[in-house]
């Protein structure tokens, strides 16, 4: 299974690995054994990563299932991929209302891994109590300085809560469902703006050291269910760069083997290869 939030990066993942797959362009990936039926979406997806153009985010009333049937070259076993491209929107519906569809849970119920997409540039970080309570002192002087009383309170919405807690509710609503144990792929997308960051320190963290220093709430959750999730973090940048920004896709269409943008990086192991997080999963 496929999840993440809205703008995760999961269907630029899907467009690159299609091109990866049908254009033969790195050796240890895998080939297509029978022609999907829903190629025409995939080369869409597909051709929006050879023009360096941001794909269309899914909707909810555009939700597909994408079935591969691959081999893959460097072991020769052949594989049925399958995975829904759902919308971001559909898991903060899950999050916000408790509702999980039947044919999603009929999926998960067949799945025994996951792929979870997280967007670094689209994190709601949580606030230290110190800064809380610094902000409620200056209200209250101002409310006092201004005599208007009591400070008007925000209703709480679930859109308001952080990342990390969001997601994993995402996993656990789905724990007692899904086949165990379940291996968790973390992508980590745009991996290039981190690796484009001034600060050393943060451009040379590798993806599983980010996901610490970020969302160590989603990751002390996974390391206390080890016998439940067995999890490994990659940073991807699918894009290989900004498509809104000139230069960048100068620089993109330039290269004469497109795969060769991608950017996957394994603990401190940078490749090419878009492929690396699924081979992760199918291996035992």
């Amino acid at each position: 299974m496929f999840i993440g939030l809205p703008s995760s990066g999961k269907t630029s993942f899907i467009g690159a690995l299609w091109h990866v797959v049908l254009s033969g362009e790195i050796e240890s990936a895998f080939s297509v054994i029978v022609q999907p039926e829903n190629r025409e979406y995939l080369n869409l997806l597909r051709n929006c990563f050879l023009e360096c153009e941001a794909p269309e985010r899914t909707k909810i009333e555009f939700e597909k299932k994408i079935e591969l049937n691959i081999r893959d070259n460097k072991t020769g076993k052949t594989v049925d991929f399958i995975f829904p491209d759902l919308s971001g929107e559909t898991y903060e519906s899950q999050f916000e209302y408790r509702k999980l569809s039947v044919d999603y849970v009929n999926q998960i119920s067949e799945s025994n891994s996951l792929m979870l997409f997280i967007n670094p540039d689209f994190i709601k970080k949580a606030h230290m109590i110190s800064h809380a309570i610094a902000m409620f002192d200056n209200m209250e002087d101002d409310n006092n300085d201004a005599d208007h009383g009591l400070i008007d309170k925000v209703e709480w919405k679930p859109k308001m809560c952080q990342t990390q807690v969001v997601l994993v509710d995402l996993v656990q609503m789905i724990m007692n469902k899904i086949r165990k144990p379940c291996k968790v792929g973390i992508v980590i997308s745009a991996w290039d703006v981190i690796k484009n960051l001034p600060d050393k320190t943060e451009s040379e963290i590798s993806p599983s050291e980010w996901l610490q220093a970020h969302l160590p709430l989603l990751k002390q959750y996974l390391s206390a269910n080890k016998q439940t999730f067995h999890y490994e973090v990659f940073g991807v940048s699918a894009q290989g760069g900004k498509y809104d920004e000139k230069k960048d896709n100068t620089r993109l269409q330039s290269l004469i083997k497109q795969s060769e943008r991608i950017i996957v990086q394994v603990g401190n192991t940078t490749s090419h290869d878009i492929t690396i997080p699924i081979r992760w999963l199918f291996n035992s």
